[in-house]
């Protein structure tokens, strides 16, 4: 990662200049005015009343921090204070970006590119990492700072993270300072200028943080006529716009050989390149064009069609146009599983979508697949069901991402018309989980296994010893078991083929599992019926998701319940996808 080093800031003049213009505008509402109260409709007033009133506080409060901010540190430009204390010298803390951009702000601050640096799962598994492999990962090892360089950049730029036996076992989020603490802030994106290609594995320029960064003063957007800001020099961007940038940080690329494919890294994370060798990076599409990451996550989507972006002003000062401009909510398939904004929000924004991370991810999940069930004759005492899955609405596959610890399976259950349980697979048991303190099962089955296998983790060397359970997948022997589209970490050697936990245990990346777009997975079932059975059948399919497999998470908390613990676990809810029923008769 390269990097140059501008420094220079604004004179308070300029920027009293620029609130004041601000102020002004503010005055200037009228009835059809956008006004915006942290980014979010005020539901106490109703009508022009509400949005003058609201437009009036947001610019008190801009005036107001404006005057605090000077009084404090100054105004500088790409850093805001001319000191170097938390890395201010060379980029500007998110909260000031607000002033401007509001609607942005309100809008990242719950996400997880905010989330990034201080996410205790990251965090975790980024020191067990560390732990087992000797360092590899700290600034001083041979993949050096390879998690942080996508997590928390700032504080990689700034050189916050020590060597590893300076570290003394803390977590990545303890060296971060007050800037590099917010993950992946306003300042850094918006000083991205283009790819590393020769910084990249494959010069392409893709995964493992293949970005170059320029912290100082000019910020890099989206429009090819950035307007003359008072408080930074403003150049257009094509990068920042392209799904390339992206893919700087969304593929994973973890050194070594992969043993069964042969590359000279094994892809720990392959979301770009599922994107780039798909049908939504063509125009051969449901759309009829390449259909972009921002495309999807940074629109309106997926309450509106991919593409769809919102008209409005793109900043506050001045007279400054109104444009097609993108969210800020970055909507993925995580949230947070700790105390953390935006996450359970259940107000809508100014055109009328759902602020809350949970919701949206909701949304964005159901949008995703579609599933069918479909019931042939019973013949012999077995009734033959398919279940097919496709993906509809994911650029990428599903699951992707961490795809190997995401997952996505079928729950399906065949009922008689007595309520008789004749078969179930996917299903969950609640549990009592007396190693992190829930001493008696508390009712939430969403903290619980699947039942495909029962693994007991060793904390310190992370191996697992994994035996099979009832819902353990059968096929392709016998057509029943539990079907789960999340990959997997394989350790493949002379004498055998296993499955692990934990990525530094793998050498093959296993990631044959996942659905790719516009594809359909199909599953048999042959559900042996008793003959006590009574007519008619109800077979009901639901797909399912959960960001992480509990077994995984408490592994974590076992080995690091500084960071995660039960608490955490809990709030890795299970979303439900999709569903499909039918009915079926049988002959008595």
């Amino acid at each position: 990662m390269r990097t140059s080093h501008s420094r220079g800031g604004l004179t308070a003049k300029s920027v009293w200049a620029g609130v004041a213009a601000s102020f002004s505008s503010a005055l200037r509402v009228s009835a059809t005015s956008v006004a915006w109260d942290f980014g979010f409709r005020d539901f106490g007033c109703s009508g022009n009343e509400s949005r003058v009133v609201n437009a009036l506080m947001w610019y008190s409060r801009v005036l107001a921090c404006a005057v605090v901010v000077l009084a404090l540190s100054g105004c500088g430009g790409g850093g805001g204070s001319d000191t170097t204390d938390g890395g201010l010298d060379r980029f500007t803390h998110p909260q000031r970006c607000a002033g401007c951009h509001p609607r942005q702000y309100a809008e990242w601050q719950g996400s997880m590119m905010a989330y990034a640096a201080v996410s205790p799962v990251f965090n975790a598994l980024e020191a067990i990492g560390n732990r087992l492999t000797g360092g590899e990962f700290a600034s001083d090892g041979e993949s050096a700072l390879l998690c942080q360089r996508c997590h928390a950049p700032v504080s990689v730029d700034l050189r916050e993270f020590p060597p590893f036996a300076e570290t003394e076992g803390h977590p990545s989020r303890d060296f971060t300072g007050e800037v590099g603490g917010h993950g992946l802030s306003c300042d850094f994106c918006h000083q991205v200028v283009s790819a590393d290609k020769e910084g990249s594995l494959l010069g392409d320029g893709i995964g493992n943080a293949s970005y170059v960064l320029e912290p100082g003063e000019t910020k890099f957007g989206p429009f090819a006529d950035p307007q003359v800001s008072p408080f930074h020099p403003a150049r257009p961007s094509t990068y920042l716009r392209s799904p390339q940038f992206c893919g700087s940080c969304h593929d994973v690329r973890f050194a070594g050989t992969d043993a069964v494919t042969g590359e000279g890294f094994l892809r720990l994370e392959n979301l770009f390149t599922e994107w780039q060798s798909g049908p939504y990076a063509t125009s051969d599409n449901p759309f009829g064009r390449v259909v972009s990451c921002q495309d999807c996550h940074m629109s309106g989507y997926p309450y509106t069609p991919p593409g769809t972006y919102f008209d409005e002003r793109a900043a506050t000062y001045g007279d400054t146009p109104v444009r097609s401009v993108s969210t800020h909510y970055f909507s993925g398939v995580d949230v947070a599983l700790i105390e953390f904004p935006g996450q359970d929000d259940d107000r809508l924004d100014l055109h009328g979508l759902p602020i809350g991370q949970k919701q949206r991810r909701e949304d964005l999940l159901r949008a995703a697949c579609t599933i069918a069930v479909d019931a042939g004759d019973p013949v012999g005492g077995v009734l033959p069901l398919s279940v097919s899955v496709t993906n509809v609405g994911a650029g990428h596959n599903v699951p992707s991402g961490f795809s190997q610890e995401r997952q996505v399976w079928i729950e399906l259950q065949v009922v008689d018309a007595a309520g008789t349980l004749v078969y179930e697979s996917g299903y969950l048991f609640d549990k009592p989980h007396p190693e992190l303190g829930e001493d008696v099962a508390d009712g939430n089955v969403d903290d619980e296994d699947l039942e495909n296998f029962h693994a007991v983790v060793d904390p310190v060397t992370m191996e697992a010893h994994i035996e099979p359970g009832p819902d353990f997948d059968q096929r392709p022997r016998v057509q029943l078991g539990l079907v789960n589209f999340g990959n997997k970490f394989r350790r493949v050697g002379a004498r055998a083929d296993e499955e692990v936990l934990s990525p530094f245990l793998a050498n093959h990346m296993d990631n044959s599992h996942s659905i790719a777009p516009l594809q359909t997975a199909l599953v048999r079932y042959d559900v042996p019926l008793s003959v006590s059975a009574i007519s008619p059948l109800s077979v009901r399919a639901r797909l399912r998701f959960r960001a992480f497999p509990p077994h995984f998470l408490r592994a974590l908390a076992a080995a690091r319940p500084d960071l995660v613990d039960e608490a955490l676990v809990d709030r890795n809810r299970i979303v439900e996808m999709a569903v499909a029923e039918t009915t079926v008769a049988i002959a008595d």
